[in-house]
């Protein structure tokens, strides 16, 4: 090698890609030494690699300081066996002791290798009212532990329906333990059986299991590698007037929402995951004008075609702690089973069967994915108690738009089979059926229909609509036409005719927008009723609260106004709502709100609520220069904002990964932010503690020489806040801790020593220009008076 290339090669930062055992670290700068070392300065990109960031940080650390290329003896990071470079195309290959991933590692994460330990405390509160009406509360508390590899789960709610008279009923729902393993998950104590192992539940209208001491396990890909999210089929709700949907699982309320006039899809996105039926109560000034049946789907998919057949069993006692319910069947012992069995890829079959007391109830289910864009699902069921029936689903997604078709039937018996209770207010057969779609014109044009008809009202019931954008003084405008035709309330016997016409359109680039409507309908009375509303929409930045919404309506009564937000706190998130009603002037109103308490390694922090991660987390504390000092931790599951003091990030658990802490936007403060990865690997409830230093920095300029004038290249200059190694001809820039400016200097040569900068007295626009820097004959710098310089 010629000695001039040798200078810009040796001692001095070149760039090279790093292989792990056969696979790529990420590109990085390097330094090597004529003495065959070489140690990592940075990872440049990392885009192409396969490796966690936590893999990557401990190579980093462990090459921070110059290690022997070739067989590794003596002092060695843990499982390194060689480290070599290759000239000819300037790839670090390192050699580790790990031996190959079996077909399992590399299916499956494993536990985590310290034992967990931490407690999530969640808080959900639901309330509904108003004035000349009852309030419905639903408020449920959530514990979620880690002891060792083990989780605790429990659960305690208290909740009231809206309908007058109903009692407050509270009950500890589940209390028990659980592991993961692969393929398997065990669980005992008191809990409610669900379906967690299967992916398609089959499901029996029967009275079912409310909660039972008992053992269950069952299928689990909880830790294989590679679930907010929508339902696959929508809930469709229709109301006539503004008005309040009420979501119940189980009787308990579990979510409310506002609802305007026609016919909307309800949000899904905040409901807990699983195929599970709920109770859908609209409420209009006040009245309760229907309740229907829906089921939310939201299964996970089925990720390990190779296990064809997934399962849950459970047996135990039905019994209650802390409950004041009313339960015939306490006492009574319980089990059942599910099983899913894959058919075919596009095909699974389940069944499920279980005894409760004396009642036996079935259900057998069928998914089908007929085609690319065509899903079919059915179920039947049968109880000894009240009778059978079937639910079917069907959605055909095409180019243009989807249709789906949704039907169920029941066949009720008017006394159980044991000849023990009377149903004779029952229905002898219950039907509902729904149809709907919606079909793409053009890309600004569009149109969608549903029809639906209830066996327990008259007629069927027509919603269609017309889509359109267009621009109007060139701001592009959304307009509506709608019309309807369809049972008013349950008796069927009134009919609720009528047509709107709505535009929405932005307001600025503040995220603000409008809308307008007019339309008309039927009232309660069967009368004509011509309206008119307006809605404003804000969506807010840096603020407590991040949208709200006011809408002012005119109709025959008088003037109505309702108003609906969404907030994000420190310590607690939710929404809040309140409306006006123009008919009888009545006030209503409701409220969502959560939160998280998280402990963890001697630290605790409350904070927003972290249902949605549910799993661990992170309490971070954030030390400071600045105290008004905004970060961004960024995750699997998201983004999470940082400020000065104590954090909590909430993250998945089970699998490994690291979160990378930033700053926010594209123009970065003069701050450095260290580390940069937090590490984590939790079991559920498991919570860890770290802390970051934000550092004020101020960017040095130098270049290295010795005592002759001559740069030094390929020396190592360290400060708190950065590191970096001199180029071949000594010039080096490092960031700098502006509140601790002593700067390390380490070369190969023997010569160390420390230096206090001045940034104080020598910085112009945040940059420090130190000149040729020495450990002798300073002059821009000043020595450290405790430190002897060598060299």
């Amino acid at each position: 090698m010629p000695a001039d290339f040798r200078s810009h090669f040796f001692n001095a930062p070149v760039s090279a890609r790093v292989m792990l055992d056969g696979k790529l670290l990420g590109d990085a700068s390097i330094v090597l030494s004529e003495d065959e070392r070489v140690q990592i300065v940075n990872f440049t990109d990392v885009s192409s690699s396969e490796w966690p960031e936590n893999e990557r940080q401990k190579w980093l650390t462990a090459f921070s300081q110059p290690l022997a290329l070739g067989q590794c003896t003596g002092s060695c990071p843990p499982n390194l066996v060689a480290a070599d470079y290759n000239l000819a195309n300037a790839q670090l290959t390192l050699i580790t002791s790990t031996l190959p991933e079996s077909a399992a590692q590399k299916m499956w994460h494993a536990l985590p290798e310290q034992s967990s330990a931490g407690m999530l405390l969640s808080n959900q509160l639901n309330l509904s009212g108003g004035q000349q009406q009852s309030a419905a509360i639903g408020w449920l508390g959530g514990l979620e532990a880690a002891i060792g590899n083990w989780s605790a789960i429990g659960q305690y709610q208290l909740d009231r329906s809206g309908t007058k008279g109903a009692e407050t009923q509270h009950a500890v729902t589940s209390l028990y333990l659980m592991r993961e393993s692969q393929h398997t998950f065990y669980r005992g104590g008191l809990f409610a059986p669900d379906s967690q192992g299967v992916l398609r539940q089959p499901y029996s209208r029967g009275s079912g299991v409310t909660t039972m001491a008992g053992l269950m396990m069952g299928s689990s890909d909880t830790l294989m590698k590679d679930g907010n999210t929508p339902a696959l089929y929508p809930i469709w709700v229709t109301a006539n007037r503004e008005g309040i949907a009420e979501i119940y699982r189980n009787g308990v309320l579990i979510n409310s929402q506002p609802v305007q006039p026609g016919l909307q899809a309800l949000d899904t996105a905040p409901l807990p995951g699983g195929i599970y039926e709920v109770e859908v109560r609209i409420l209009e000034d006040g009245q309760e004008t229907s309740r229907n049946l829906e089921t939310v789907n939201k299964p996970a998919g089925w990720r390990n075609p190779d296990q064809r057949l997934r399962y849950n069993l459970f047996a135990g006692q039905q019994t209650a702690l802390m409950s004041n319910k009313r339960n015939d069947q306490h006492g009574e012992m319980a089990a059942g089973t599910s099983l899913n069995y894959l058919i075919k890829p596009n095909m699974t079959g389940g069944v499920a069967m279980q005894k409760v007391g004396k009642e036996k109830q079935a259900g057998i289910s069928l998914d089908w994915q007929a085609r690319q864009q065509v899903q079919l699902y059915s179920n039947l069921w049968h109880s000894s108690v009240t009778g059978y029936g079937f639910d079917s689903q069907a959605m055909w997604v095409h180019e243009k738009g989807n249709v789906a078709l949704n039907h169920s039937r029941s066949w009720y018996t008017p006394e159980d089979a044991l000849g023990q209770m009377s149903y004779s207010s029952r229905p002898r057969t219950e039907q509902s059926t729904s149809l709907s779609s919606s079909y793409r014109l053009n890309s600004n044009q569009g149109i969608s229909t549903r029809l639906t008809h209830r066996s327990s009202n008259s007629g069927v019931g027509v919603d269609a609509g017309y889509n359109t954008r267009v621009a109007i003084g060139g701001t592009p405008v959304n307009i509506q036409l709608s019309a309807f035709d369809r049972p008013y309330r349950d008796n069927g016997k009134t009919r609720n005719r009528g047509m709107a016409l709505t535009a929405s359109f932005s307001l600025g680039s503040q995220g603000r927008s409008a809308s307008a409507s007019i339309g008309s309908r039927t009232d309660a009375k069967g009368s004509r009723d011509m309206y008119a509303s307006a809605t404003l929409n804000q969506e807010w930045e840096n603020t407590l609260m991040k949208q709200s919404s006011v809408t002012a309506t005119m109709d025959r009564y008088g003037a109505g106004l309702s108003s609906y937000n969404q907030f994000d706190a420190p310590l607690a998130n939710g929404s809040f709502w309140g409306q006006r009603s123009s008919a009888d002037r009545q006030l209503s109103g409701g409220l969502n709100v959560g939160s998280t308490l998280a402990l963890g390694q001697g630290k605790v922090v409350l904070s927003r609520d972290a249902q949605q991660h549910q799993g661990g987390g992170m309490i971070v504390d954030v030390v400071s220069d600045d105290v008004s000092v905004n970060l961004m931790a960024y995750h699997e599951a998201g983004s999470t904002p940082l400020k000065a003091g104590r954090n909590f990030i909430p993250v998945k658990a089970w699998k490994p990964g690291a979160v990378q802490i930033d700053f926010p936007g594209k123009d970065a403060p003069a701050l450095k932010a260290w580390p940069q990865y937090l590490d984590y690997h939790h079991v559920r409830g498991g919570v860890s503690s770290h802390e970051v230093r934000v550092m004020k920095t101020v960017t040095v300029m130098g270049r290295l020489v010795d005592n002759q004038g001559t740069p030094l290249g390929g020396a190592r200059v360290i400060n708190h806040a950065g590191r970096t190694v001199t180029e071949s001809d000594g010039m080096f820039t490092l960031e700098l801790h502006e509140k601790n400016p002593v700067v390390s200097i380490e070369h190969h040569s023997g010569m160390q020593c420390e230096i206090r900068l001045n940034p104080e007295t020598e910085k112009r626009d945040e940059l420090l220009f130190a000149g040729n820097v020495t450990c002798e004959g300073i002059t821009l710098a000043d020595k450290q008076s405790d430190k002897k310089s060598i060299g």
